[in-house]
């Protein structure tokens, strides 16, 4: 399966080793409600050694293993840019405590780089949450917490994706990461392959709700991208379709309505445009989407003359007598 996932890739965007890929400033609602301030901070190091199905994010990664000291260069840049914020997410494409990845040798430098900061926040494998871990959340000035892809709780479907983890090993991470009060942001897939059209809905929200009863404070709904081979060649079997706007629309609704009393539930914005048919309201969508991962509170949905959403051509037709 790895070679088969590989062999559908095209080329990396090339990298420097020694620059940020991007800083992105945001607004994040808490479980309390609060609306704080956050960086994102995407940074450029070795490749995930995993081959998911439906991961694009090896497009932004270095080959071979991160050199020693660059990340920490990275991050320094970074921190420019930033000035004070309350929490900062570094995301390197791959997992936080995976040794080649991020070097051991320079934690000591990122974690007195990470001083000041309330809270921060790594993704890693379940995998990789090891001694290594709890190790760097004990000398981490604030609060850690670890992004872990659940991605779906269905029972035929994770283990298709390639991902080398099974529901088993989630949860054993979890525990271990509430065992070691570390927090817990969980990502969720919407539009997982291998998963019938008329199911999807369902098995997003039941793994929004797993992801909640295993701790999670904050829940992310990503709706999948196609792009990187694999998925266009599920597509070609039929295993997969493109997500719609208005499934995603659908999804974050209904994931706001399980009331989940302590975790944020929210619905990736990146690349939006790519789930839109229309240009006429796509704007407006998002615009609602973002003030909904901002109160947590549903708002109507918008209607749009050019596409029919939200109109009486867009609603179910009764039955002829």
């Amino acid at each position: 399966m790895d070679h088969w996932v590989r062999s559908l890739r095209r080329s990396k965007v090339s990298r420097l080793a020694d620059r940020p890929i991007g800083v992105v400033h945001e607004q994040e609602r808490r479980p309390s409600g609060d609306i704080v301030d956050a960086a994102a901070v995407f940074l450029a190091g070795a490749e995930c050694p995993f081959s998911c199905v439906f991961c694009d994010l090896w497009q932004q990664t270095l080959s071979g293993h991160t050199p020693p000291g660059s990340l920490a260069r990275q991050l320094e840049e970074a921190l420019r840019e930033i000035g004070q914020r309350s929490l900062i997410k570094l995301y390197n494409a791959s997992n936080f405590f995976d040794p080649a990845a991020v070097p051991p040798a320079d934690h000591t430098s990122m974690l007195r780089l990470l001083k000041g900061f309330a809270q921060v926040t790594v993704e890693c494998h379940p995998r990789f949450i090891t001694d290594d871990c709890f190790a760097f959340a004990d000398r981490l000035d604030g609060a850690l917490q670890v992004g872990v892809g659940l991605e779906t709780v269905h029972p035929a479907a994770l283990p298709r994706l390639n991902k080398k983890m099974t529901l088993a090993d989630f949860d054993a991470a979890t525990s271990a990461l509430r065992a070691h009060e570390i927090g817990l942001r969980v990502f969720v897939l919407l539009g997982c392959p291998f998963i019938a059209d008329e199911e999807q809905l369902d098995w997003t929200l039941r793994s929004v709700e797993h992801a909640a009863e295993r701790g999670a404070s904050m829940i992310s709904i990503i709706p999948m991208r196609g792009g990187n081979g694999a998925l266009e060649s599920l597509a070609a079997e039929g295993v997969w379709r493109p997500v719609t706007l208005d499934l995603a629309e659908d999804a974050f609704d209904q994931a706001l309505r399980l009331n989940l009393d302590d975790a944020v539930v929210q619905l990736d914005l990146w690349d939006l445009e790519r789930l839109a048919v229309c240009s006429d309201c796509l704007e407006a969508r998002a615009n609602r989407i973002g003030a909904m991962n901002l109160t947590g509170l549903s708002e109507s949905r918008v209607a749009c003359a050019s596409c029919g959403v939200g109109t009486a051509r867009d609603r179910p037709r009764p039955p002829e007598a």
